[in-house]
């Protein structure tokens, strides 16, 4: 069970809202709302002043609301949601209302307006507090980690010639909630042979061979937070082809590791990681991002890729990850998580990232 948030994460919240000039801010995004109270439920919304805050969902979230938050007034809706923040609104004398643009659909914008509000867009300050992970935060990414690399180190046993895709995903699903995640991260990823190609194939009823390359995508939960890790294994003796391909991608995954360091932007990176690809002239074999942020959510900012306006900062919790995808052979990828501190990238995980890695688990 995720334990109750620090006090200092709605303080720091109400600072930064004060530097922005936002008096009351409506935070809807379920893992915002989980981040500063600590409540899980799937209806809730948190209003947000410089002396007053307020947890707004309905009966059946009345008793797990109390169980799980503290410091904060819980407002149980009579009717709908709407008119329970247009009366609180109304008490605390709120007329401008400040959201997150990306967080509220059109049709809810118009229901408050009806009801007098003045609602504002504004970005997801909410998100920016969460690029950086505090020591709690860290803990539970930490067990995370610890329960899926566990779990796969059991799932060895099960990784032969005639296993099918599908039932290796199962069953890694299921060593992890043994050891207590709540669920998987994601749908695993078991992605043999051409399959490979893929960067997110779905698993299939097809048989491992000797000789193929293996994908293993998978995550496990603790404490509402997340993991990713992605290896790829020879089943058997390599290739030489097997072998420069995925020489390659360990390549790139440590030329972008080593230039992590605070202050540096997230496109940074991901150019370290594809100048090695394309240097090999497999550019066009590597069409996704090195990285994402990981926490409450799977993906979350900061954002690695061509494409990103993030910096790297100290704290900040994010996968590397880049591969090679070539079509009707198959592909390699390799993803670690790292933790940002002052002199550069911590690697958090640590399952064995050879191509034989098989035999050293």
């Amino acid at each position: 069970m995720m334990k109750r948030p620090k006090p200092d994460r709605i303080d720091n919240l109400r600072r930064l809202m004060k530097a922005e000039g936002v008096d009351a801010l409506l935070v809807t995004k379920r893992e915002n709302v989980r981040y500063l109270t600590g409540f899980t439920g799937s209806a809730g919304s948190f209003l947000v002043t410089p002396g007053r805050s307020w947890l707004i969902t309905d009966f059946r979230y009345k008793l797990q609301s109390r169980r799980e938050t503290s410091g904060t007034t819980i407002l149980i809706q009579k009717t709908d949601f709407p008119t329970a923040l247009q009366e609180t609104a109304l008490s605390a004398g709120i007329d401008s209302l400040w959201f997150d643009e990306s967080s509220l659909t059109i049709e809810e914008l118009k229901k408050l307006r009806k009801r007098g509000l003045k609602p504002r867009g504004h970005r997801d300050i909410v998100g920016e507090l969460r690029k950086r992970k505090d020591k709690q935060e860290l803990a539970s990414i930490r067990k995370a980690i610890r329960r899926a690399e566990e779990s796969f180190r059991e799932l060895k046993k099960y990784i032969r010639p005639g296993a099918r895709e599908r039932r290796l995903a199962f069953t890694l699903e299921c060593l992890m909630r043994e050891k207590g995640a709540r669920k998987a991260a994601f749908d695993t990823i078991v992605a043999s042979g051409r399959n490979g190609a893929m960067p997110h194939a779905s698993v299939t009823d097809r048989r491992i061979k000797a000789g193929d390359l293996v994908t293993f995508d998978f995550g496990a939960e603790a404490g509402g937070y997340f993991c990713d890790i992605t290896r790829t294994f020879c089943l058997g003796r390599p290739s030489a082809r097997q072998l420069e391909i995925h020489g390659l991608v360990q390549e790139a995954q440590l030329a972008a590791i080593k230039s992590v360091r605070p202050g540096v932007s997230c496109k940074s990176v991901d150019d370290a990681a594809r100048d090695v690809i394309k240097k090999a002239n497999h550019g066009s074999h590597f069409g996704h991002g090195t990285g994402h942020g990981i926490g409450l959510m799977v993906h979350e900012a900061p954002s690695v890729s061509p494409l990103s306006r993030d910096s790297v900062a100290q704290d900040m919790v994010f996968t590397v990850e880049p591969g090679v995808y070539i079509p009707d052979w198959g592909g390699v990828r390799i993803e670690d998580m790292v933790l940002v501190t002052e002199r550069g990238a911590k690697v958090l995980t640590t399952l064995p990232r050879e191509l034989d890695g098989l035999r050293s688990l």
